[in-house]
């Protein structure tokens, strides 16, 4: 599932390669942003502005290896945006209708993954819960959204978010492997 993605990233990039990838990073917050600001009025346009959002997160990084540009600056940047994008996700939750509360939970589980993760040092751990997660259920909310008045949908996608989070945050925070756990002392025998 990765593969097709990161493949259409790199034919992408390749005509975009004298671009800044930072000014792409900037640009997906901006798409970010644009979202929450879309949700509440035209919940449809703010799923694609959310998938514009996700498109610029790959793309900066594809465009700063295509043409030889990735830095460290860059890719600190990258992070941040990322954060800063899952926090206006959940926002866009709550602009579409789900509880301010609830939305909150969704952004601060999002922010509690990366977080542990890089509490943990496991930057490679994949979990349930990340931006693709985030982004599925922003989409799946506005364009809910847009075509019914009902909250249901709504409270399904930030359910969704929020039990990815948790799962993740467990990912994250469980030790790595076996030589890690603490050793365990054997029990009375069974007779």
């Amino acid at each position: 599932m990765l593969a097709p993605w990161l493949r259409v990233m790199w034919w992408l990039a390749r005509p975009l390669r004298r671009l800044p990838p930072t000014a792409i990073t900037v640009l997906g917050v901006v798409f970010a942003a644009d979202a929450v600001l879309l949700a509440g009025s035209w919940p449809a346009l703010a799923a694609v502005v959310v998938i514009v959002a996700v498109l610029c997160d790959g793309l900066d990084g594809a465009v700063a290896l295509v043409a030889d540009r990735a830095t460290g600056f860059g890719a600190r940047a990258d992070a941040v945006a990322d954060r800063v994008s899952d926090v206006a996700f959940a926002a866009a939750l709550w602009r579409c209708g789900v509880p301010l509360a609830f939305a909150a939970v969704c952004g601060a589980l999002a922010l509690m993954v990366d977080g542990v993760r890089r509490l943990r040092r496991v930057p490679s751990r994949v979990t349930v819960g990340e931006r693709p997660t985030w982004a599925i259920c922003a989409v799946l909310a506005c364009g809910s959204a847009a075509v019914t008045s009902a909250h249901w949908p709504l409270l399904v996608c930030a359910s969704v978010w929020a039990a990815a989070g948790v799962v993740a945050v467990i990912q994250v925070a469980r030790p790595s492997d076996r030589s890690a756990l603490p050793p365990q002392r054997p029990g009375p025998a069974a007779e």
